[in-house]
């Protein structure tokens, strides 16, 4: 009887341990901005790796605004650019309020999040470091009430 229960004990680590390791990876890189404060001209500027050219890939932008933010829509321009240097630019709007002008997305106290999908399944054709940069194009100086920006990257699931 104790052997089995040894063996039975080695099996569920064993099962555990493997299903912990197929876990999807997350890159989640986050930018918080001091003063709750997001300047036009100090863009989130930032490296991920890719280390799998043969998995796709979800891409997604999420800002964090404080209760109060007054602004419905912000436009970004986000630019990835590849080992080689090849540079892939993309302008997003993210929108932060519905029509009656109501916060929208996940709250957490008084912090409102909202997240947006700029690539889904996405392949990348160059293993190793890419960096990102992400500017606010709104035509305002600072964007206040803005308490962070993040750039997540997540294999996709199989479709």
């Amino acid at each position: 009887m104790r052997r089995f229960s040894v063996i039975l004990f080695f099996f569920t680590c064993v099962v555990v341990v493997s299903s912990c390791s197929s876990k999807r990876h997350e890159t989640n890189i986050k930018v918080q901005f001091s003063n709750c404060i997001w300047n036009r001209f100090e863009p989130m500027d930032t490296v991920f790796t890719i280390s799998n050219i043969k998995k796709a890939y979800d891409v997604t932008v999420e800002l964090s605004v404080l209760n109060g933010f007054e602004h419905s829509r912000i436009p970004i321009e986000i630019v990835i650019t590849s080992p080689s240097g090849q540079q892939n630019i993309l302008n997003k709007v993210l929108v932060m309020k519905d029509e009656q002008d109501n916060h929208i997305g996940k709250v957490y106290g008084d912090t409102w999040t909202v997240q947006q999908i700029i690539y889904s399944h996405k392949e990348f054709t160059e293993e190793g470091k890419y960096s990102v940069t992400i500017q606010n194009r709104t035509q305002y100086y600072d964007l206040p009430k803005v308490e962070s920006l993040s750039f997540i990257i997540t294999p996709s699931k199989k479709k």
